[in-house]
């Protein structure tokens, strides 16, 4: 049996977004793995990489963009 890949599918400089994300997927079954976590918690400039397995892409991709648009929805309202 082939070794599956993974492959990068978000990525970003803010360390508790990105968990917020991998604990998303991982509540969905999505295995996955955060790259370069401990260099962007330190300096919040160098980028994370959530990777995850190749078979898992598109169903990760749309659990990541419905996270997105929820923590989007949430904002509050910035008064004038």
């Amino acid at each position: 049996m082939a070794e599956e890949l993974l492959i990068p599918i978000y990525k970003t400089s803010d360390l508790g977004r990105a968990e917020v994300i991998r604990i998303a997927l991982e509540e969905s079954g999505i295995r996955c793995a955060l790259e370069n976590e401990l260099q962007a918690g330190l300096s919040g400039i160098l980028q994370c990489r959530l990777l995850v397995l190749a078979s898992d892409f598109e169903a990760a991709r749309q659990i990541i963009e419905e996270s997105e648009n929820s923590s989007q929805n949430q904002m509050p309202a910035h008064s004038s």
